[in-house]
This record gives C-alpha cells, sequence and structure tokens, in this order.
C-alpha cells in the first residue's frame, strides 16, 4: 500500500511539472508572438491599439502617436519598440504587462476600458479622444508620461507635428497654400529616395497610391506606407516593416532594384518607370510572364502601352488593376509637379 502511494504521489508531481511546463512554453510563445520575450527592463514595450483603415481619418492617429511616443522615448532615454495591433486582447497584455503601454481611441475602446477598469490606468489625452494605458503597477511610467506630455503639448514642436499630420493633403488643398509638404512624411521619403537615387516626388506618388500615407495600412502580408511585404523587408535588411523610416528605406530600395533591372534591358527611362511600378504592384515574375505573352501576341515586350493592350487576350491575368496602378501614381506625379 505504502509502495502505491509513493507511486501515486510521483505520478501526480510529474503530471503537475508537466502542466506547468505547457503554461510557461504557451506563455513564451505567446509573448514571443508579440516580441516581448526576454526584453531589457529599459525597454518600454507599446502598441497603438488604434482601428484604422485606409479610408479612415483615425489612420492618421497611428502615424501621430507613434511618433510622439518615439519624442517621449528619445527625451527619457528610453528604448520603445512597437507590438503590433491585432484584437482587443492585447488589453489582456497590458493587464499582464506583457505590453507597458497602449495607445488607444477611448470611443472606440470604452467598453475595453470598463472591462479593464481595475487593472489599468489612463493618461491625460494625447490628442482629442486618443489616449494611452498603462498596467496598474505602473504609476511611475505614467506619472513620467503625464510630466511629459503636459510639457511637450505646449512645444512648438507638437503644434507642428499636429499640423503636419492633421492638415489635409488633397492636390486641391496643397494648390491653394504656398506648402510644398506632400505628405507627413516628406523629410523621410526625400532621404531615402536620395539615397536610392530616386525622384521623392515619385516615391511620394507610390506611397500615397499604396496607402494615402497612413503607416497603418496592411493588407494581406503588405504593411506600412509603402505596403512592403516582410520577406521583401528582410531581403534589404529591413526587419521592422511597422517603423515608417524602414518601411519606406525598404520600398525605396525596392523601386531602385526593380527600375535597375529593366533599365539594364535597354528600355527608354519612361519605360523604366513604368515597368517597375508595374512590377512593384503585380510582382516581377508576374510582369514578365506579361512581356513574354506580348511579345508572342506581336507586340512590343520593351513598351508597357503595348504590354498592357496585350493583356485583352492573356489567358490568366487581365492586368486592369495594375494598368490603372501604374496610370493613377503617374497621374498624381505630374500634378506633384506642377503644384511643386
Amino acid at each position: 500500500m505504502e509502495s502505491f502511494k509513493k507511486t501515486l504521489r510521483f505520478v501526480v508531481a510529474v503530471l503537475l511539472l508537466a502542466v506547468i511546463y505547457v503554461a510557461v512554453q504557451s506563455r513564451h510563445q505567446e509573448q514571443e508572438a508579440l516580441g516581448v520575450a526576454d526584453r531589457p527592463d529599459d525597454d518600454i514595450r507599446c502598441c497603438i491599439a488604434i482601428k484604422s483603415t485606409i479610408q479612415s481619418l483615425s489612420s492618421r492617429d497611428v502615424g501621430f502617436s507613434y511618433e510622439l511616443l518615439n519624442y517621449y522615448a528619445d527625451d527619457n532615454e528610453k528604448e520603445i519598440s512597437f507590438a503590433r495591433f491585432r484584437d482587443t486582447s492585447v488589453w489582456d497584455s497590458l493587464s499582464r504587462g506583457d505590453i507597458d503601454l497602449i495607445v488607444f481611441d477611448y470611443d472606440d475602446d470604452s467598453t475595453s476600458v470598463k472591462e479593464h477598469a481595475d487593472e489599468v490606468l489612463l493618461t491625460v489625452p494625447l490628442r482629442g479622444n486618443i489616449c494611452a494605458a498603462v498596467g496598474l503597477d505602473n504609476a511611475p511610467l505614467l506619472n513620467s508620461f503625464n510630466f511629459w506630455l503636459n510639457s511637450f503639448k505646449s512645444s512648438r514642436t507638437y503644434t507642428l507635428m499636429s499640423q503636419r499630420f492633421f492638415r489635409s493633403y488633397q492636390v486641391e488643398s496643397i494648390a491653394g497654400t504656398s506648402s510644398h509638404s506632400l505628405s507627413p512624411y516628406d523629410d523621410i521619403i526625400k532621404r531615402y529616395s536620395a539615397f536610392s537615387g530616386l525622384d521623392w516626388v515619385l516615391v511620394s506618388a507610390l506611397a500615397y497610391q499604396e496607402s494615402r500615407y497612413y503607416m497603418g495600412t496592411q493588407s494581406g502580408t503588405a504593411h506600412g506606407l509603402m505596403q512592403i511585404k516582410p520577406t521583401t523587408a528582410n531581403h534589404y535588411g529591413v526587419h521592422d516593416v511597422y517603423d515608417p523610416e524602414l518601411n519606406v528605406k525598404a520600398g525605396t530600395l525596392h523601386l531602385q532594384y526593380l527600375m535597375r533591372l529593366y533599365r539594364d534591358e535597354g528600355m527608354d527611362s519612361l519605360n523604366v518607370v513604368k515597368f517597375a511600378l508595374a512590377a512593384y504592384n503585380a510582382g516581377e515574375g508576374r510582369i514578365e510572364q506579361c512581356r513574354t505573352h506580348a511579345a508572342e501576341a506581336g507586340y512590343n515586350p520593351n513598351d508597357w502601352d503595348q504590354v498592357a493592350l496585350s493583356l485583352s487576350s492573356h489567358p490568366t491575368f487581365v492586368g486592369e488593376q495594375t494598368i490603372n496602378y501604374v496610370d493613377d501614381i503617374l497621374y498624381r506625379y505630374r500634378q506633384y509637379k506642377e503644384l511643386l
């Protein structure tokens, strides 16, 4: 009997250890998915939990909040990183301490605020209904952020940043002003366009077509201002497509690669641009198939307009979306050049 009890206690202990192991592994995997596992103590892990689409004005709040949080980190000599927003479970992550701070729209998330009222603390508003929340045990971060934000809001930097993100960038609006700004991200676009030897106005027109300049835009696996896929970004040494600067870096390097590809084919400069834009949208492999089909159908494979005409008889790729994509970017490019 005593032997049986010892065996039973041993089995129970083993099962208990197994349950604990599974729980720890599950938690660790969840943290890795959020990108918060084994992070330094001085790293502030944030999530901008604002529901936005390419059509919604709230998308501007995403870029504004991202830049504001980076100012806070720089001014307070802290490291900051961002988890990608997926769903409302981000509030559970905040309560557990996996994330230090989330930014949200109070009107949209009032239900979540009430559900977690005993687990989180709210900051003063960043702007309008946009607020931030920290875990209940993270009062030092709350106090630090509130103190900094109250001071920062009275600065010229905050005023100019608000104007930059929330003014209208429609062509008609720009035409009625003396501004030469095409987007909130002109400085980034100019810097990486120059680095890649590209016309920054063309890159800006492409970014508008891809995202309307909303850094939170996501379509399938493509993200951000330039709608870059992680696999493409990794090819150019970029591992955070959420960061608007790195997103533009990857996008300009990819466009540079495509333009060089078609320039090496001996195309004229206009067709280099057209084919590069088409390949940016549909993929270089698909565009190569279209060129092959055009040649077989008696069209010039080095002339985009002729390749576009040949697509009406292509067996699997009509290409209307890509044709419109190229036309729309070049039309906006001409409008921008006239404005500038």
